[in-house]
């Protein structure tokens, strides 16, 4: 692997994984061809030891060697070999405080910016072209990354974020509301697989309003966009509840 001789940062990739052999001819191969050197944390959660993601990638970011964490999904490749090294580059160029990823949500606008693609059958094409930086409300989990300073000022909160769903969007939203700021930037990635909202992920869009109410009249995710008014996140919960219940395999 070539290494950019003058950079003054390491990388740590950390991934949670409950599928080795995907894991491993996806994001762990695709990392083999970058063309930069990283430490990278594999987290195994194959018999379901960690409760939550929050409480798996704390345990990897507590392992991670790296000045700039980046934090990826089993399922994921980067489609050049430079990807890595652009992403780190841009975390490091960013103030503490920062969360970068590459796909994301803008307030006001009802598509996902990024260039990304996604779904089982891998597309070498781009959905969408972003040339330069852009602000977001929050990042797409599956990768995202941040300086270790912004990490260790506030990890990932295991109480609010108790299953597998939001653990980014609460780190975005409080670093937005203590004076950082959230980008997409461009790096070029496919994801395998697609984001699915559950009761469980409406809990957790009720927990993060409660919290972020009086700083956030709205929530953005790549996943949903909710008033954060206390009678309309219960309402709405209420019936996602009701969908369970009648379609009990979708919810």
């Amino acid at each position: 692997m070539m290494e950019d001789k003058n950079r003054e940062y390491s990388i740590s990739v950390i991934c949670v994984y409950n599928d080795k052999q995907r894991m491993n001819e996806q994001l762990k191969k695709t990392l083999s061809d970058q063309a930069c050197t990283y430490d990278f944390v594999p987290v195994n959660n194959v018999n379901n030891q960690f409760k939550s993601a929050a409480e798996a990638l704390n345990f990897g970011a507590l392992k991670a060697k790296g000045d700039i964490l980046v934090f990826a999904h089993q399922d994921i490749i980067f489609k050049t070999q430079n990807e890595l090294s652009l992403f780190a580059k841009y975390i490091a160029d960013y103030p503490v405080g920062t969360i970068l990823g590459v796909a994301g949500a803008v307030e006001g606008r009802k598509e996902n910016i990024g260039i990304y693609t996604s779904g089982e059958k891998y597309d070498p094409r781009l959905l969408t072209t972003v040339s330069a930086p852009i602000q977001v409300s929050c990042v797409d989990e599956f990768l995202f990354g941040m300086r270790k300073e912004t990490y260790i000022r506030h990890d990932f909160d295991e109480k609010l974020c108790n299953s597998w769903h939001l653990y980014a969007v609460e780190l975005c939203l409080y670093n937005r509301k203590n004076g950082g700021a959230v980008y997409v930037v461009p790096v070029n990635v496919h994801h395998f697989s697609k984001g699915k909202i559950n009761l469980k992920y409406m809990d957790g869009l009720v927990e993060l309003s409660d919290k972020y109410r009086k700083d956030f009249k709205r929530i953005w995710t790549t996943c949903y966009k909710i008033n954060t008014n206390y009678i309309y996140v219960r309402l709405l919960r209420e019936i996602w509840e009701f969908k369970k219940k009648v379609f009990r395999e979708n919810y």
